[in-house]
């Protein structure tokens, strides 16, 4: 079932909480800025927001990371990509579909994550602590299963350089935020030369393997 987001708008100001499967509310972020909306999904800026933990122990921080958040409307994740020296860091959460009320979008966090950094495949982490709370809070068979389909899903996502794997789409937002004044010149500058550079080493690699296609072979 898909829940109502008509009252949420663009250019808003808005906080996210993230849940456990008991109702514990474990992390709170705050001023985050709804960069765009449609009915497959919400895209936030979380640059500058403010991360509060709700765990004994552990401090809350801000973000200084220029950082997009994707969150699916009718998927059992999330993702959250940050640009470090003008390169892709990916942050994916396993998690419900999203809900939306009192300027709040809410879901609960079923533990593990996928990263993926530059040059890096992609990991799967806290396989420990997805083991050990789906057995103290009783998840369900379905709920399970659910999420292991959905980490299939994400690899042929990132197979396919599809959705936020997709340059093209990173481009898009990337834009948005240095045109709202979230991501700085220098910032988007850096990122552009990166990918420029990126795809001058992959000609320069096929260029050499063609000239080593046309070279005749000697034993």
């Amino acid at each position: 079932m898909s829940w109502d987001f008509h009252d949420i708008k663009v250019g808003q100001i808005v906080n996210v909480q993230a849940y456990k499967h008991n109702g514990f509310l474990y992390r709170q972020w705050t001023n985050a800025k709804l960069l765009f909306h449609n009915k497959r999904h919400l895209v936030l800026s979380l640059k500058g927001s403010r991360v509060i933990e709700n765990i004994k122990g552990r401090k809350g921080w801000s973000y200084t990371d220029d950082a997009l958040w994707f969150i699916p409307k009718d998927s059992f994740y999330n993702t959250i990509m940050m640009l470090r020296s003008g390169a892709k860091c990916y942050y994916i959460n396993l998690a419900s579909q999203p809900i939306y009320e009192d300027n709040t979008i809410k879901f609960i966090d079923y533990d593990l994550d996928i990263k993926h950094y530059p040059n890096k495949e992609l990991q799967i982490v806290d396989k420990e602590e997805f083991e050990t709370n789906a057995k103290k809070f009783n998840y369900s068979k379905i709920m399970k299963l659910t999420i292991l389909n959905e980490i299939q899903n994400l690899i042929g996502i990132y197979n396919n350089d599809a959705y936020f794997f997709n340059d093209s789409i990173i481009d898009y937002y990337l834009d948005l935020m240095h045109q709202d004044k979230l991501l700085s010149d220098a910032k988007y500058h850096e990122y552009k030369q990166n990918k420029h550079q990126s795809y001058l080493e992959e000609s320069q690699m096929f260029k050499m393997l063609r000239r080593f296609g046309k070279k005749p072979y000697h034993k």
